[in-house]
């Protein structure tokens, strides 16, 4: 039997929609019953009607932070796909509980319940720096004394807990997924890059990143659990590409302006200095220095790792981006 986490979310519900005629046992968590209809819509970017087949799922109500929950969802499991994260720039504390001890809780439950394979979704915001100009790989180990996002370090956190379960005899693949297009909520990680332009956004950034389809992501994780590769992890990035490149692109495809104004690394670093004045004042307003730094670096990211591994086919980024808000303006 399988169990994901985070069925509701992006990774989470695509992933669910793999199995859909796997003729496997699938249970799927759920933390509010409003959030299946994300799943539904989810599944009917694959075809129309297709939103009906979640009903066919095993959704049982459950918490990251709730140990209880969680051994009544681990009953009988064998592998779980851990995908539930936060995602969201929220307060240090709270990303914590959710992205580290969330992980610490599911992991713990499912070493009592013996569960013998563990995927967990982690980000490229966990991976080091590369020495010189080569693209970022497995070996580029979290720097903690870095300027890091709160994101990054509780996703670190994440990571350190599912490696503490393969020397407890725990199989665990992590992936490193880079910036996910897909079909999802629209107000949330990328799907904010859409719904902006749409609203008209004229900004951008000069930094790069890794993209990759979520379609991709979950194939990926699917094809790993269901193989004799085990304790290890893999970069899953399709191009590397600029902010601009895709911001271009999304409004290209929408038929809106493409953002025409750069934001300089100068500029976000005077604005994030009186966020966090207004901050200290009890406004809860931040843009940290480690964001900036990541909206304007350019870093790119191999994927050689995970095409060794499985050869994997990535979608390239631009046929991502025309799916995508063609399924957002039908919506």
């Amino acid at each position: 039997m399988i169990l994901i986490t985070g069925a509701t979310g992006l990774v989470g519900g695509h992933l669910l929609y793999r199995f859909r005629e796997s003729g496997k046992s699938i249970i799927a968590i759920y933390r509010d019953l409003k959030t299946l209809d994300k799943t539904r819509e989810i599944f009917e970017s694959y075809e129309t009607g297709a939103s009906s087949l979640i009903d066919n799922f095993n959704w049982i109500q459950a918490d990251v932070l709730e140990i209880p929950s969680l051994e009544k969802a681990m009953q009988n499991v064998t592998s779980v796909y851990h995908c539930a994260a936060a995602i969201e720039d929220l307060p240090f504390e709270e990303m914590k509980n959710i992205n580290m001890r969330g992980t610490e809780n599911v992991i713990n439950v499912a070493l009592v319940f013996g569960v013998k394979k563990f995927c967990h979704v982690s980000s490229i915001a966990a991976l080091g720096e590369a020495v010189g100009d080569r693209a970022v790989n497995e070996e580029d180990f979290f720097n903690l004394d870095g300027l890091n996002t709160n994101y990054a370090i509780t996703k670190f956190g994440g990571e350190m807990e599912a490696w503490r379960a393969t020397q407890e005899n725990m199989e665990v693949i992590i992936v490193n997924p880079g910036v996910i297009i897909g079909e999802g909520n629209w107000s949330s990680g990328s799907g904010k890059l859409i719904s902006k332009t749409d609203k008209g956004n004229r900004f951008y950034t000069s930094g790069s990143s890794g993209f990759i389809d979520v379609r991709d992501v979950t194939k990926a994780m699917h094809i790993l659990m269901e193989s004799d590769i085990k304790n290890d992890r893999f970069i899953l990035v399709a191009e590397n590409k600029s902010y601009k490149q895709v911001l271009d692109q999304i409004a290209q495809n929408i038929k809106k302006k493409k953002p025409s104004i750069l934001l300089k690394s100068g500029f976000l670093k005077t604005i994030s200095y009186w966020l966090k004045v207004l901050n200290l004042l009890g406004l809860k307003r931040q843009l940290s220095l480690a964001t900036v730094e990541s909206l304007t670096s350019k870093t790119s990211y191999s994927n050689f790792n995970i095409q060794k591994a499985i050869n994997l086919n990535f979608t390239p980024i631009n046929q991502t981006i025309k799916r995508v808000t063609a399924f957002y303006q039908k919506e």
